[in-house]
């Protein structure tokens, strides 16, 4: 009974996948072949959980946030590290600064992989390094377009003060990522290593998820990867 009735949403899920632009449930309905009444229920459920929704506010049907969030964390880091190998070294050439890709693994955002200049003066990201939502400019851009649930719980317990210009009040750091929504871009001055000010611009891979941001800065430049 379960069996068949996940085969249903996967049918359903599947269908939705292949078209882009999103289906009406008319379309849905003809595509799968299963009863009216039978759509009706596995469309409300899939909107219920985020795994699909609507495009524009129309009642067409595309891929939901919370599916493609799922979908981008299940993205091997040797993957990652390949697809942007040639994007930090072109950032490394450009800016003479280090280049790093950092990636939103469950509920915190890591470095995954580095390129840099030669020289013995630009700073220096150790792959695994974690990101913290409070003072890095990499998670700020990545976390400001989480699901508050999401930003709740990392925020549920004490922020570390790594520098003086630490930010660890918690309404003033929600307060910065809603400035970040607006403004495009996060900023970290000082807040987590002396003498470091960077920031970073999310990059969009569609127009409802978040995967990406270019992180530049006076001694860094990064590569951001998250989804929504």
């Amino acid at each position: 009974m379960i069996k068949g009735i996940l085969n249903r949403y996967a049918l359903v899920l599947e269908t939705i996948a292949a078209a882009p632009c999103g289906l009406t449930l008319t379309e849905i309905l003809h595509a799968t072949g299963l009863p009216q009444g039978t759509i009706h229920r596995l469309i409300t459920g899939l909107l219920d959980t985020g795994f699909i929704e609507p495009s524009d506010g129309r009642k067409v049907y595309v891929l939901g946030s919370r599916l493609l969030r799922i979908l981008h964390l299940g993205t091997p880091t040797q993957v990652l590290d390949s697809l942007a190998a040639p994007v930090l070294q072109e950032l490394v050439d450009r800016f003479k600064e280090t280049a790093f890709l950092a990636a939103l693994t469950d509920s915190a955002v890591q470095s995954v992989a580095m390129a840099v200049p030669s020289g013995k003066t630009q700073a220096y990201v150790q792959p695994g390094r974690v990101m913290p939502l409070h003072a890095a400019a990499s998670a700020k851009a990545i976390f400001a377009y989480q699901d508050s649930a999401v930003v709740d719980g990392v925020l549920a317990g004490p922020l570390k003060k790594f520098t003086a210009r630490s930010q660890i009040d918690k309404n003033g750091v929600r307060a910065e990522l809603e400035q970040v929504r607006r403004d495009r871009f996060a900023a970290c001055r000082e807040e987590l290593d002396p003498g470091i000010f960077s920031y970073a611009c999310p990059v969009q891979l569609t127009e409802r998820t978040i995967v990406a941001g270019l992180h530049d800065a006076t001694n860094k430049i990064s590569i951001l990867l998250s989804s929504r």
